[in-house]
Parts: structure tokens; sequence; C-alpha cells
């Protein structure tokens, strides 16, 4: 992952800024394919979400210059079965917060910081595409403390949004849709 300012200068702060032969945009690295970025709204800690292969999917604390192990540790196998490698873990390597195995193929997070639903505050909104699935994320302490499944079977949740109505909207494939959740009393 890149950090840079909106008019494309390199923050000084960066962790690979001042070191000679590393490209000063690099905020972290070892990430597979990053399907979604969200910034906890009490902590401003980022978060992401990134597909593994057949397996592996992750959650991840992105923190400076730390190496997430792409393709070095993953749970994740090769689309023909066969083993990427066998570890899943090493030093130098941040594991990931969750992983899913076999794959739910994360896509969209968001962090709720709405009014309508009080109970989901501060709580990470996930969702996937091949199981159809979006999910909520209790985080506690850099770590998820509970996840419930709120929907299976809608479509393949592209997007969750939450919108400054305090609602949360989900773009949907399978039919295409955009769906908003609204709280019942």
């Amino acid at each position: 992952m890149h950090r840079i300012f909106d008019d494309g200068r390199v923050p000084e702060d960066n962790p690979f800024a001042k070191q000679p032969g590393a490209l000063p945009t690099i905020w972290s690295f070892g990430h597979r394919n990053p399907q979604g970025l969200a910034r906890e709204p009490k902590t401003g800690a980022l978060w992401d979400v990134e597909h593994g292969p057949r397996g592996g999917d992750e959650l991840n604390l992105v923190r400076p210059g730390k190496n997430y192990g792409w393709p070095r540790v993953t749970f994740g196998m090769n689309y023909d079965g066969t083993p990427i490698t066998s570890r899943t873990e090493g030093p130098g390597f941040e594991p990931p917060v969750l992983h899913w195995t076999p794959s739910i193929a994360v896509s969209s997070i968001d962090f709720y910081a709405g009014e309508r639903f009080p109970r989901w505050r501060g709580h990470l909104l996930l969702g996937s595409l091949a199981a159809e699935e979006l999910r909520r994320l209790v985080i506690a302490d850099g770590k998820v403390a509970k996840q419930e499944l709120l929907f299976k079977g809608i479509g393949r949740v592209r997007d969750v949004v939450v919108g400054p109505d305090g609602l949360v909207y989900l773009a949907l494939n399978g039919p295409d849709r955009v769906a908003r959740l609204v709280p019942v009393e």
C-alpha cells in the first residue's frame, strides 16, 4: 500500500521515505488483493480486507512499515489445489486479525458511525461476493470480539456504505440493485 498527499507529495513520515533504494510512498507491503479499506472512527486505525486464493481471505489492521506476508505466508491455496506455501505465519510477518478459509470472497468494508443503528456504532460491516453475505464484526482492542451474519443469499455484496443519513446501503449483483437497510421499531 502506498501513502501520498492529494497533490502527489510523499509524507516525510512514511516508513521508507528516507531508505535508499525503496519507494518512498510505501506504507505497508505483502498484501495480496485488497478489496476494502476503512478507518476505525474511534481510533483512526486503518483496516483492510483482502482476497486470498481458494481460501485465506484476510482482515488486517494495517500498520506502517509492516509486511503482511504475501506470498510467503498464507492460508490460501493455488487455484489448481496445490499449496502456495506450507507457512501460515513466520517471523517478520504480520498475521491477519481474522481469516476466512474457505474463502467468502470479501468485498467492501465500512465502520458504522451513524445514529440509526445505535448498537452497531463502531462495528465493522463486511460484504462478501461468493458467500453472498453481509457480516457485522465487533472490533475490540485490535481484534474481532464477535462476528454476526446479518444476511445470506441476498446477492453478491459488491459494496457496503454507511450513508450520511445513518442508513446502510448495499450494492448487490444477482439481481443488480441497491438495497437500503432501515431499522425496525
